[in-house]
């Protein structure tokens, strides 16, 4: 991607002269798991400014390889400036997905750090080490964090091996009424298929690939050709190709969330829905302080959940009570869930 300013990225090993400061770090993660828009992001920020956690934000993972130096050093101003500076000359306001405002300060989902340095999005074997040195670099560069707060969608159905390597990590996981994640998941695709996307592509332009820069260029040339196809055949024809497909990855997305539930150890996960996070935050977040054994910085009562309204596509509407039967087939719990 060609670059209107040149944002002064860190060079790998940066920050190897300053890593004894970490070594003695034990990370100590907290995941927020769920599907992708299924609520994570409105959790996550109300996790976040409740308890002494750190988080990944886009100047985190923009600069990592440039955090611990700029930690000491007295850095971090100007490259979070010159991050701003970048966003706002490619024209970036806002995700395209959703209203979330883009700065420095807007937290990421760590599966795009690991593709940085690995071939996956999802914590593997061979990955693992990446995102424990990230939990000990967040941790050492935010003053007061007694954790990490993390997420990745990615990683739904992935907890039980995530927990053979980080034993003391906890698991938050949300979910809400699959119709609109359904519909969430397919207006998302919708967007990420209109017009440029100067994010998503400053994103993906470090990732980790078999053919290097080639294997870029490759996947940037497909997604510009589906862009021209869905312009030429307009949103409704080409929701109806991708929808059969989205609907069976909510599916099995579902099925991996559910099999975490029942297969974690009770005191390593914690559950809520999104509906009822949103009726009564108050509550669970003084659950969740027991849970992670964390005390509070900004009180409860003063966490005011403001979800994204979500507005459901009259022909999924049409088409709720098949996909709602097909996954109360599949997953018996949704049906307790649709009853709470």
């Amino acid at each position: 991607m060609n670059l209107p300013i040149d944002p002064n990225f860190p060079l790998p090993g940066e920050d190897a002269p300053y890593r004894s400061h970490i070594d003695n770090l034990a990370a100590r993660p907290v995941f927020i798991m769920g599907l992708h828009r299924s609520g994570t992001t409105f959790l996550y920020d109300s996790v976040a400014r409740c308890f002494p956690l750190a988080n990944l934000s886009l100047y985190h993972l923009f600069y990592y390889d440039r955090l611990l130096k700029n930690h000491l050093e007295g850095g971090e101003a100007q490259d979070r400036k010159t991050l701003n500076t970048l966003f706002r000359r490619l024209g970036i306001t806002d995700r395209k997905l959703d209203a979330v405002y883009v700065d420095d300060r807007m937290v990421e989902e760590y599966g795009w750090m690991l593709r940085n340095h690995s071939y996956s999005m999802k914590v593997t074997r061979r990955n693992q080490a990446v995102l424990d040195e990230m939990c000990r670099k967040l941790q050492f560069v935010t003053p007061g964090a007694e954790a990490v707060l993390l997420k990745n969608p990615w990683d739904t159905g992935n907890a039980r091996s995530i927990l053979q390597w980080f034993p003391n990590a906890r698991f938050i996981y949300i979910t809400r009424d699959p119709i609109y994640i359904l519909n969430s998941q397919i207006n998302a695709a919708i967007s990420l298929l209109s017009g440029s996307q100067p994010f998503q592509t400053l994103l993906v332009d470090n990732f980790k690939t078999v053919f290097g820069k080639g294997g870029l260029y490759l996947a940037y040339g497909l997604w510009k050709l589906t862009r021209g196809v869905k312009r030429l055949t307009g949103d409704r024809p080409f929701e109806a190709v991708i929808r059969p497909f989205a609907a069976r990855a909510v599916e099995t997305q579902l099925q991996a969330y559910y099999r975490d539930l029942e297969e974690l150890p009770a005191e390593s996960v914690y559950a809520l829905d999104y509906q009822s996070f949103n009726e009564r935050p108050e509550h669970h977040l003084r659950e969740l302080s027991a849970f992670l054994d964390l005390p509070f910085v900004t009180e409860p009562s003063d966490i005011k959940p403001q979800p994204r309204k979500g507005h459901l596509k009259g022909h999924l509407e049409d088409y709720e009570p098949r996909f709602m039967n097909r996954l109360k087939r599949r997953i018996p719990q949704l049906e307790m869930q649709r009853r709470a």
